[in-house]
């Protein structure tokens, strides 16, 4: 027959026992479904992506669709133009316009606007002009010398020589940006020749005038 244990050495087999139980506890509740801790997922960055530049020149045709005209980059020239890395990139700018009106054109305007480069408070344009400056004018009619853009014909026009030297002394001079991104035609006026027009960015049509000393 055994002899009975101490009270000390009972309290410590209780202690032992106790120990025992809260670890098993422990490894049990880690052991149930659900309590393995779940990956968190990276914080989303809030940063504001960087705008990609264009990786070609880039042809901003804002003449109204309204007028009766056709406006686009001369094909065989485009793809010079486009080049970024293309510095005479004017020169290669020519612009095919066609009449698809039933009346002939004596006179075009338009301005080519570069939004990158800042002159004072404008920035600079070039002119593309087809026939006499004076034809704007309604109360000037075309003479015999007058050539115009007959019904369904193509013409080409380019930006003016006078422009495109100056633009070359800028460039030596360092007075624009050594690159340009991207460019816009603008309308101004187209005439008849016959009293008649479209004048503004707009587009608008204006009435017939009638030409000679009490024309107005």
């Amino acid at each position: 027959m055994n002899a009975p244990l101490p009270p000390a050495s009972i309290a410590v087999r209780i202690v032992f026992a106790l120990l025992i139980t809260a670890s098993a506890l422990v490894l049990l509740n880690q052991a149930k479904p659900g309590s393995i801790p779940v990956p968190q997922e990276p914080p989303v960055s809030k940063a504001k992506p960087q705008e990609k530049k264009p990786t070609r020149r880039l042809f901003e045709n804002r003449v109204p669709e309204h007028l009766p005209i056709k406006v686009k980059i001369k094909r065989e020239k485009e793809k010079r133009f486009r080049d970024l890395n293309n510095d005479s990139w004017p020169y290669d700018l020519e612009l095919e316009v066609m009449n698809i009106s039933d009346k002939p054109i004596y006179h075009l305007f338009f301005v080519v606007e570069l939004p990158e480069v800042k002159i004072a408070n404008g920035i600079q344009v070039f002119n593309v002009v087809y026939g006499r400056v004076e034809l704007g004018d309604l109360n000037n009619r075309p003479t015999a010398d007058d050539v115009p853009i007959s019904p369904g014909e193509t013409k080409v026009l380019t930006i003016e020589d006078v422009l495109l030297r100056g633009w070359d002394d800028a460039r030596a001079r360092g007075l624009v940006p050594p690159r340009i991104h991207g460019v816009r035609v603008i309308f101004q006026n187209l005439s008849f020749g016959d009293g008649t027009d479209f004048f503004g960015t707009t587009g608008a049509p204006r009435p017939k005038r009638d030409s000679g000393p009490n024309g107005c």
